[in-house]
């Protein structure tokens, strides 16, 4: 299964655990958690909501270096899953970046209710609530209007990571997702 599968959702949406649950499923798939590239700016840093020149430089930087790792990754015969906050600003840069990769590329956005992603943010570590509340109805009118491509799943009721799991794999093997076709 050679292919990429981008998760996107807000923060507590469990873009992160749905991403491991599917890992543990396959014999070679890479994480790609683009916080973590982020963070690797330690000079400089902007958070990824701030709307300056820097930031934006930083989101790019974001997604070509996630994009990058896929690249080499897929040359390796590993799967990958990216994890993000895909917006209708950076989607356009997800699959100008992916689009010669030679294999199929899935867009997933976890959408729970908002309530339900504010519990699940305060449970994790609480932070992201003021984050939440700005992404939310922007990923909900984005993927509403094709902006953001792909499948969305309201995962508000799912009973944890791996049943969100089973949900991504059903609308990838489905073709519900394709952001990128081979």
């Amino acid at each position: 299964m050679e292919q990429v599968i981008i998760l996107s959702g807000p923060p507590g949406a469990g873009k992160s655990s749905v991403a491991e649950a599917l890992c543990e499923r396959f014999d070679r798939m890479v994480h790609v958690e683009v916080d973590d590239l982020r963070h690797a700016v330690k000079a400089g840093y902007r958070h990824p909501w701030d709307d300056d020149r820097q930031a934006r430089e930083q989101r790019l930087l974001a997604v070509r270096n996630a994009c990058a790792i896929a690249r080499e990754s897929i040359a390796l015969r590993y799967a990958v899953v990216i994890t993000d906050v895909v917006t209708a600003e950076s989607a356009p840069q997800y699959r100008k970046a992916l689009a010669a990769l030679g294999h199929a590329v899935h867009l997933v956005t976890l959408l729970p209710a908002l309530d339900v992603t504010l519990a699940r943010d305060a449970a994790r570590h609480g932070d992201m609530a003021t984050r939440i509340h700005a992404l939310h109805p922007e990923l909900s009118r984005d993927t509403s209007n094709g902006a953001i491509p792909g499948a969305v799943l309201d995962t508000s009721g799912d009973v944890d990571a791996r049943a969100t799991a089973d949900r991504v794999q059903d609308v990838v093997a489905r073709g519900l997702a394709v952001f990128v076709e081979v």
